[in-house]
């Protein structure tokens, strides 16, 4: 019955199930603690707080809960109905809406209205040949989007996706450079590569702080060379209107 379901169905079931477990990230925090700063990246920005805003793939509401100062227009979606429901009811000020909405069509987001977009480990799941002209409609003249995207990455990367399948959906895809060729189709792509011997080596001692920077010294300097960029875990993705 389940490869009866379309791939938007699936997801839905899938994040339905995970709205009340503990979310993998957090089951992962020891492999995730080299990387906070990267997922920064897609903090709303100072001069958005009081625009148009938009995340795709809000689960849990964490990311709007954490905004500080914000005055602006906020609308989260999700293709789960069960995270927009956990979502309304965090109690968030009345300019934080969230809707159930498919992120590959953004159906309920008027054209040219969006300020600034931003979501963490979304685009992956998402049909990026139908995602790139829908989110281009959508962001306003002087808009722009940020996420955060696992690349295929090295084989250690590879090797773990292989053996722990139940972690991720069935039609999820990590970044290669046919995805960022459909985003190129229709917006302007910027790409900052990170985590290449994050989070390996730092977990090899504790996560240590010392060992924390140390690494990310040395990835930066590491992933300036163009043959290492493809062994990188994570992207910092910036998309502008052509």
């Amino acid at each position: 019955m389940h490869d009866q379901l379309t791939r938007e169905q699936k997801e839905a079931a899938f994040h339905d199930a995970r709205i009340d477990s503990p979310d993998e990230t957090r089951k992962l925090g020891y492999a995730y603690a080299s990387v906070k700063d990267v997922y920064g990246y897609t903090n709303v920005p100072l001069d958005r707080l009081d625009r148009s805003v938009l995340e795709l793939g809000c689960f849990r509401g964490d990311r709007a809960r954490a905004i500080d100062g914000f005055s602006g227009s906020f609308v989260g979606i999700d293709i789960s109905p069960s995270a927009v429901d956990h979502c309304r009811t965090l109690g968030l000020p009345a300019n934080f809406d969230f809707r159930v909405d498919n992120a590959n069509e953004l159906a309920t987001i008027p054209d040219g209205s969006v300020d600034y977009a931003f979501g963490d480990g979304v685009l992956h799941h998402l049909d990026l040949a139908m995602l790139a002209p829908a989110l281009a409609r959508k962001l306003s003249p002087d808009g722009y989007a940020r996420f955060i995207e696992p690349a295929q990455g090295n084989i250690l990367l590879r090797a773990f996706r292989r053996l722990t399948p139940k972690m991720r959906t069935p039609d999820e895809h990590p970044f290669d450079q046919a995805s960022v060729e459909l985003l190129e189709a229709h917006l302007r792509v910027s790409i900052t590569y990170q985590a290449l011997l994050r989070p390996f080596l730092p977990m090899l001692f504790g996560n240590a702080e010392p060992m924390i920077r140390a690494t990310r010294w040395l990835d930066t300097r590491l992933l300036a060379n163009q043959r290492l960029q493809p062994q990188a875990w994570l992207l910092m993705i910036e998309l502008r209107k052509r």
